[in-house]
């Protein structure tokens, strides 16, 4: 079962020994700070590392107008993006789909690359809680610590250790969500039965 929002944010007040809500909508402290922040802290979580449920790719056409001045076509980032996370381009000659990283710089809304077409990974801003995994979940709570903390506890100290736990909690995430999709390797020795890795 996914975490919401509500238990998202009592994580977070619990870290910080403060009162736990009902609901975000209600008019106790707790739940007025962690509504005017959770959208923000909720978003900068996704930016901050490639999240899997968060990652999406999308094949990109330039836009009709060109760049003020300078070489170079603009593609549009779609609305929904928090960030670029990377630009490919095809080197097809005679084998398909082989790609190779793109010149590319991001300027506002658009990417600007001399590609004609382009292959880009992009971070989703994503707000169904049922998408996100346990790692996530654990960071946005820590990340909604550290953004409140100074409001709730005046206390420098307390926003300090937040944001260390949120740097742990993003190094654990980071490893076990970058971990998916990659075969891990195991040898065996004849001689003891014992696995290496």
């Amino acid at each position: 079962m996914s975490a919401t929002p509500v238990q998202i944010c009592n994580l977070a007040l619990s870290w910080m020994g403060q009162k736990r809500i009902n609901s975000l909508n209600d008019n106790q402290n707790e739940a007025i700070v962690m509504n005017d922040n959770y959208e923000l802290s909720r978003d900068k979580t996704l930016s901050d590392i490639a999240w899997t449920f968060a990652t999406e790719r999308q094949v990109l056409a330039p836009v009709s107008d060109a760049p003020a001045f300078g070489s170079g076509n603009k593609f549009l980032i779609p609305g929904d993006v928090l960030r670029v996370h990377r630009v490919f381009k095809s080197t097809n000659t005679s084998q398909s789909n082989k790609f190779s990283n793109a010149e590319w710089v991001r300027e506002g809304n658009y990417i600007i690359s001399p590609e004609s077409t382009l292959w880009a990974v992009f971070i989703m801003r994503v707000t169904d809680p049922n998408k996100f995994s346990p790692g996530f979940v654990h960071a946005l709570a820590a990340r909604l610590a550290a953004d409140t903390a100074i409001t709730f506890t005046e206390s420098s100290t307390m926003e300090e250790k937040m944001e260390q736990r949120y740097a742990m909690k993003l190094a654990d995430a980071a490893y076990t969500d970058g971990s998916q999709g990659r075969t891990e390797v195991t040898r065996s020795s004849h001689l003891t039965g014992i696995r290496k890795r």
